[in-house]
């Protein structure tokens, strides 16, 4: 069964997330000062059983590296979990410091968030309304 919600962070963010199976889409809609709420529903996900995230990054221009360390350490955690975390509509500033720093080879990439999605062997496109 499908969960859907939207978690309103502050006026300039917002976490939307909508699960189908055991993958989650989690769409940040923020500034990199906003990341820490993004680091807290994350968390909360995987304590929570997730172990397969679309992390939806069309709104991030950039990441510092304090960002980029956390996400390779939940990549690490879902692993060993056996499951993965992976990257849709991706900015071409941030995916060119994820080819610089060789992170590209970690994160797969997809342009949509339904090739993502496909990427876990789901057929069905997720709803983006909660935007």
């Amino acid at each position: 069964r499908a969960r859907f919600g939207r978690l309103c962070i502050s006026p300039a963010a917002a976490l939307g997330y909508h699960a189908r199976m055991s993958t989650v889409v989690i769409s940040f809609d923020g500034e990199i000062e906003d990341f820490p709420v993004l680091i807290q529903s994350i968390d909360s996900l995987i304590d929570g059983g997730t172990n397969r995230i679309v992390l939806d990054l069309d709104t991030l221009p950039f990441i510092n590296s304090a960002a980029l360390g956390y996400l390779i350490r939940v990549q690490k955690t879902l692993k060993e979990l056996a499951g993965q975390m992976v990257l849709s509509r991706v900015r071409p500033g941030l995916e060119n410091v994820l080819a610089m720093t060789q992170l590209d080879t970690v994160f797969p990439t997809f342009e949509t968030t339904a090739e993502a999605v496909q990427h876990f062997g789901e057929s069905e496109a997720v709803e983006r309304d909660w935007r």
